[in-house]
């Protein structure tokens, strides 16, 4: 079939938004309906399901013990400690409706939702790493957030096979490195930007294959240059030295003559590497990637932000990857993951269709709170063959009322506006998202038992640490 370009008005913001030829393919390929909303509205819908960095004190309503949870205390659902909703305690089919044709099936998955359990925090296979949240394959972390394959590494946010790093962000395959984002295969880095494959080096940006470096920006494959300007190997180690870069006062002074000293120089115009016929920023090693935002090793993906280590063919995704393919209108899927529709965190699971929290299951339809589940609708178990029968009756209703690709209502989000990770993207304030019909948390965090130490206790040099 031919198609065409169409323009529409979103039905939130009201702004025109274009689909694509391309793109009606994919609806047709996944057999949903055309969206209603534009990319920017769809994003910001799906972002309210998802807390990152809002940590709070919580007992857990299973073991009844204190814990650690992106949901407040003062959220009424029941919300289980990582231990206890991973564990067989948690029956999700206990939580089981039978499907009423004569309801609104997302009448009836909101039923479900607000009773079924949720973890408190999302991670798998940690090893002494409690303090997580959507992170996998973790050994010996503490605080890192939407990370995966990584050891030894504390404060960090999106990062990805590295060791060894503190205060770290977008960074893969990096190792004992403090205060670097958007780097790649790099080794003991600090202070830098944008940089790939550079060694032992302070305050780079945008630098490649560069060793013993420090305060320099653009460079390629160069030895001992300071501000850009070559140096002798001794020369250099007494110049390195002479900016006391072990004290916080030498920092910071350094950090000054840094930022004047890039000022005029020239910048790339979007971080882009080996990018075939792509649009977006953040890319590198990406294939007709349209619209896509902090992707790497990915092709055909479209409208998407964290699409990255063999992501295929996924559109209107906010994080989809370690081989996830042909995912629409989803967040926070990957490990395997295939044909995921208007899901969230349903990692190692193929075949989904609006579930949310439900790991390592296949052929389940509005789920919630199910692990391993296999021909569930709204958490029931059925024959293969009603699962089947069923699922296609739900559906046609589903386009018969013009919302099958649509995904949940903003009402079912279980989050503040501002806990959410929204906030990074679509900022509002209190009365503009309430004027919206979004919720607000007015829950403040704390710190208990360890509280932080006052600066002027801190020696200014790290050496002299007790």
């Amino acid at each position: 079939m031919a198609y065409i370009v169409e323009n529409k008005i979103c039905q939130n913001c009201k702004k025109y938004f274009t689909i694509e030829p391309n793109d009606f393919g994919f609806y047709e390929k996944m057999g949903v309906l055309p969206p209603k909303l534009c990319p920017e509205c769809r994003s910001q819908l799906r972002l309210i399901f998802r807390n990152e960095r809002f940590l709070y004190k919580r007992v857990c309503d299973n073991c009844k013990k204190n814990t650690i949870s992106m949901f407040s205390a003062n959220k009424t659902y029941p919300v289980w400690c990582h231990k206890c909703w991973r564990s067989d305690d948690l029956q999700g089919k206990d939580y089981a409706l039978e499907y009423n044709p004569k309801k609104s099936f997302f009448e009836q998955f909101n039923e479900l939702w607000q009773k079924v359990p949720k973890p408190a925090l999302v991670h798998m296979n940690s090893v002494n790493s409690e303090y997580l949240n959507h992170t996998a394959d973790t050994k010996n972390c503490y605080m890192i957030m939407e990370s995966s394959n990584n050891e030894n590494c504390t404060n960090c946010y999106w990062i990805q096979l590295s060791k060894d790093l503190t205060d770290c962000s977008f960074t893969n395959q990096v190792e004992l490195s403090y205060e670097v984002d958007d780097c790649y295969d790099c080794h003991s880095l600090r202070w830098s930007k944008g940089c790939y494959n550079c060694l032992d080096s302070f305050f780079l940006l945008d630098c490649r294959g560069c060793t013993s470096c420090l305060g320099c920006i653009n460079l390629r494959e160069q030895k001992y240059h300071i501000f850009n300007k070559p140096y002798t190997k001794e020369e250099y180690e007494k110049k390195l030295k002479s900016f006391k870069l072990d004290t916080y006062s030498g920092v910071e002074s350094f950090k000054k003559e840094f930022a004047d000293f890039i000022k005029d120089k020239p910048r790339k115009f979007a971080e882009i590497t080996n990018a075939v016929n792509s649009t977006g920023n953040y890319m590198k090693n990406v294939r007709n990637n349209k619209h896509c935002f902090h992707s790497y090793d990915a092709e055909d993906n479209a409208y998407s932000i964290h699409v990255w280590r063999e992501a295929k063919n996924c559109m209107d995704c906010n994080t989809a990857g370690r081989t996830a393919e042909l995912i629409y209108n989803s967040l926070n899927i990957g490990m395997q993951c295939a044909n995921v529709i208007c899901s969230y965190y349903c990692w190692e699971s193929n075949f989904m269709e609006y579930c949310l929290n439900c790991p390592n299951s296949n052929n389940c339809f509005g789920c919630a709170g199910l692990i391993q589940g296999s021909y569930c609708i709204l958490n029931k178990q059925y024959t293969k063959e009603e699962y089947e029968k069923l699922r296609v009756e739900i559906i046609e209703k589903m386009k018969k009322e013009g919302i099958y690709g649509e995904f949940f209502p903003k009402e079912f989000a279980p989050l503040g506006y501002n806990e959410s990770s929204v906030m990074d993207e679509f900022p509002l304030n209190k009365e503009e998202a309430l004027k919206q019909g979004f919720k607000w948390e007015d829950t403040s965090r704390g710190t208990f038992g360890k509280e932080t130490i006052d600066w002027k206790n801190f020696p200014d040099s790290i050496l002299k640490l007790p």
